[in-house]
């Protein structure tokens, strides 16, 4: 179990991931092999996908909700993905819920209006990083739901182009990115987070 602090969003568990695996060595390379196509580029198998495309299909594949238990997010978190600019960067992108207790005084909705419901996690038993869903919508009481998208570039984290399309080469070279975008998340997103929820 991961000990969350205000700067850590995201980690990787490669232990699971080894002990779980039905192919003997990796759940998450079992579910990169049930996606041959993903991996390569588009109608040419030995073509290694770029860079960015790459660690775009790594981590989309290691994250929920295609894989569940190898990449955990931090419980307060709405989602952790990659997409692309208009010109095509690779960026990160942090959904952060926001309560009504976080925003400005002056812009706190009040009654009758809604926010986040806490759904506590009997597994891990954190009563201080709380997922947030939506409330049970009433008749008489609309929601309003504030949700912060941080945008990461990962234009110098160096992410390493893949060499291969297929077979356990191709698993460790997934996993090698889906390890540095977790490292980069935490170093870069994390601090902005803390800053975004007041440390909390």
């Amino acid at each position: 179990m991961t000990d969350w602090t205000p700067t850590t969003l995201v980690s990787v568990d490669e232990t699971g991931d080894r002990t779980g695996a039905s192919n003997g060595y990796s759940r998450y390379g079992a579910y990169i092999e049930a996606r041959p196509t993903e991996f390569h580029e588009y109608e040419e198998p030995g073509t290694p996908l770029t860079a960015d495309e790459f660690a775009a299909a790594a981590w989309r594949v290691a994250t929920p909700p295609v894989l569940i238990g190898y990449v955990s997010l931090r419980p307060d978190l709405d989602s952790i993905t990659t997409t692309f600019t208009e010109n095509g960067d690779l960026v990160v992108k942090v959904a952060v819920p926001l309560r009504f207790s976080d925003l400005p005084s002056d812009r706190r909705p009040r009654h009758p209006w809604q926010d986040w419901a806490n759904h506590y996690d009997i597994a891990t038993r954190d009563e201080k990083y709380v997922r947030q869903v939506e409330p049970d919508i009433k008749v008489d009481r609309p929601a309003v739901l504030a949700l912060a998208h941080i945008l990461v570039p990962t234009a110098d984290w160096d992410l390493p182009a893949p060499q291969h399309t297929e077979g356990r080469p191709l698993v460790e070279e997934a996993k090698q990115v889906v390890n540095e975008i977790a490292r980069r998340v935490n170093q870069y997103a994390g601090p902005m987070v803390a800053q975004l929820l007041g440390d909390r």
